[in-house]
């Protein structure tokens, strides 16, 4: 199957949509104010494209590649992210969603289920609608999630920020969350340029030495 490129349009039933609400912030707690600044740059005034990564603990796992997406109308868990914590097929609810993306074409959910998810010390619920596909990322988490933990995302920034009891607090992205193994997935490339630039580098360094001392050697 095809890589999602990041972002789902559905078709959301009545059911459905009353659970994507539940939970939302009511409207008697503080949210403060949120903004980026230049002290936030995880990665300096460097220019970069890479996708907002984080990491998270689900189901007493820590679960890595987990792209925040405010494209997507749905969170998505894939199959065998599903598998590999341990979350077996009959604890899913049944889904009549349709999610576009896969194949050049609509791919049918194989169910829903509510996760728990703790991000360092910010602990929230998803509600994963769960499908069998080839993806980069091993959790999406979209509009659903984002709007109901009124979190802020930044991928300039490469972090998001949220509030609780008036206090803004922030989460900063994975910088690594590709091994060389994995850089077949498109969205590796933004993060293994500068770990294969920094490898290169030696060498590179090694062979400019080389060539200046050959010159200086007298013929």
């Amino acid at each position: 199957m095809a890589e999602l490129g990041g972002k789902a349009s559905c078709n959301v039933t009545q059911e459905e949509e009353t659970l994507l609400e539940k939970g939302y912030f009511s409207d008697e707690e503080s949210m403060s104010a949120m903004t980026f600044a230049d002290e936030d740059l995880l990665l300096g005034s460097k220019p970069h494209n890479r996708p907002l990564i984080v990491t998270c603990y689900a189901r007493e796992q820590k679960v890595n590649r987990i792209l925040i997406d405010g494209g997507s109308a749905v969170n998505i868990l894939p199959l065998h992210t599903m598998k590999e914590l341990g979350i077996p097929m009959d604890e899913l609810t049944n889904s009549r969603l349709m999610i576009q993306g896969f194949n050049q074409g609509g791919q049918r959910a194989l169910g829903i289920i509510r996760i728990n998810l703790l991000m360092e010390d910010m602990f929230s619920t998803a509600l994963f609608h769960v499908i069998d596909a080839k993806t980069s990322y091993n959790m999406l988490l979209g509009r659903p999630w984002l709007h109901k933990n009124g979190v802020v995302p930044s991928t300039w920034h490469q972090c998001f920020k949220y509030s609780r009891d008036g206090v803004v607090k922030k989460v900063l992205a994975d910088d690594k969350p590709f091994t060389e193994a994995e850089s077949h997935f498109a969205n590796a490339k933004y993060h293994l340029v500068n770990t294969k630039a920094k490898q290169d580098s030696p060498a590179e360094n090694s062979n400019n030495k080389l060539v200046k001392t050959r010159e200086r050697q007298p013929l």
